[in-house]
C-alpha cells in the first residue's frame, strides 16, 4: 500500500511539473499514459489469470519443498535454474513471483529466480542475442551471468539473518 502511495504522488507531482512547463504537455503525457494503460491492461489481467491458475495447479508442498525458506542455499540454485528457464515477458514473471510466495517459496530463493529469469533467460539467448550478437558474445555474457543469482540469492539470506536474527 506504501508503494501505491509514493507512486501515486510521484505522479502528481509529474503532473504538477508538465502542467507548470505547458498545459498542452500535460494532456500529451495523460494521453500517453491512457493508451500505455489501453495496451497494458489487458495483458496484466491475462497474467494475473494464467498466475492464479499456476497457483492453484502446483502443489504447495512442491513449490516449499523445492525452494521453501528451509532449503537454503540448494533452493537458491534451483530457483537460479528454473528462473532462466522461464520464457516470459514481466506480465507473467511477476505474478509467478507472487505465485510462488505465496505457495511457500522463500524470499532468498524468490529473489534469485527473477534475477535468474532477467540476467540468464535463455529463450532470449536463442531467439535473439545468438542470431544477432554471435557466440563469443553469448557465452561470455552467460559465463559472467550465472554466477550472480545466486549471489543475490545468498546476500538476501544474509540480510535476512540481520534484519530477523
Amino acid at each position: 500500500m506504501a508503494a501505491l502511495f509514493v507512486l501515486g504522488a510521484l505522479a502528481f507531482s509529474l503532473a504538477i511539473l508538465a502542467l507548470r512547463r505547458s498545459p498542452a504537455l500535460l494532456v500529451d503525457a495523460l494521453h500517453s499514459s491512457m493508451r500505455r494503460f489501453i495496451e497494458l491492461a489487458p495483458r496484466m489481467i491475462v497474467g494475473l489469470l494464467l498466475a492464479g491458475f499456476v497457483g492453484k495447479l502446483i502443489p504447495s508442498e512442491l513449490v516449499a519443498g523445492l525452494i521453501g525458506p528451509e532449503t537454503g542455499l540448494w533452493g537458491v540454485l534451483i530457483a537460479s535454474i528454473v528462473g532462466g528457464f522461464v520464457p516470459s515477458g514481466p506480465i507473467l514473471a511477476f505474478p509467478i513471483v507472487v505465485v510462488l510466495l505465496a505457495s511457500g517459496a522463500g524470499l532468498p530463493q524468490v529473489v534469485a529466480f527473477i534475477t535468474a529469469w532477467s540476467l540468464l533467460a535463455f529463450h532470449r539467448l536463442i531467439i535473439y542475442e545468438l542470431p544477432i550478437m554471435g557466440w563469443t558474445f553469448c557465452w561470455q555474457r552467460i559465463v559472467a551471468s550465472l554466477p550472480l543469482p545466486p549471489i543475490a540469492g545468498g546476500i538476501t539470506m544474509g540480510l535476512m539473518k540481520i534484519y530477523y536474527g
